[in-house]
């Protein structure tokens, strides 16, 4: 390995370990380890460096053809030393702020999204559903006014039939009417049994 690809390396490994601790930051300030399950925060903790040394794999291809030395983990620990000592303050109050701007506009652009669409939508349903009962309200109460309307009216047409069907059947003598009385009771009790035939058939 020539001594510009070592060099290389070299600054390539710090500037990994440098990214390594900012990521490590972001991924402890978003996550929140402290108040995860120790199973969740053991599994994405995994994941992390699992994603982390593929990261570094992948650096190392690009600048030495994937070579492992022990210089790089040096070069590694120096990088993450110096991200500790010189940059980490600074990344802090930087990622602080940017995830504050990103939760204001989280925040926002979910409360427009309910004041434009969702709270439409839901007076919008309520509308229709006071429509809709006021509609059933107004139909039934007219059904009501008309059913009664068409009663007294069918009542009123049918009352001269009815004082006269009265009138005759007071006049009529009282062995034909007696002989009415059980020619009903007859085919009264007729479809009785008729009825109970097909019950029992049934």
């Amino acid at each position: 390995m020539s001594l510009h690809v070592q060099f290389t390396t070299l600054l390539a490994m710090i500037g990994t370990g440098i990214v390594i601790g900012a990521s490590f930051d972001t991924y402890a300030h978003i996550f929140h380890r402290s108040e995860r399950h120790r199973l969740i925060v053991w599994i994405a903790d995994i994941l992390f460096w699992i994603v982390q040394a593929l990261y570094v794999f992948y650096t190392l291809l690009l600048v030495n053809n994937g070579q492992i030395r022990l210089y790089i983990f040096l070069a590694i620990l120096c990088g993450y030393a110096a991200y500790q000592a010189l940059f980490q303050n600074m990344y802090v109050r930087l990622l602080q702020q940017i995830i504050r701007i990103v939760v204001t506009l989280y925040r926002f652009l979910m409360r427009l999204f309910y004041y434009i669409i969702v709270f439409p939508l839901r007076l919008l349903y309520r509308f229709f559903v006071f429509l809709l009962i006021a509609t059933c309200h107004f139909v039934l109460s007219i059904g009501k006014i008309l059913y009664k309307v068409i009663y007294v009216c069918i009542r009123f047409l049918l009352q001269p039939f009815i004082w006269i069907g009265h009138f005759i059947w007071r006049k009529t003598p009282l062995r034909f009417q007696a002989a009415l009385g059980r020619f009903f009771h007859i085919g009264k009790g007729f479809l009785i049994k008729i009825t109970n035939i097909f019950r029992k058939k049934g």
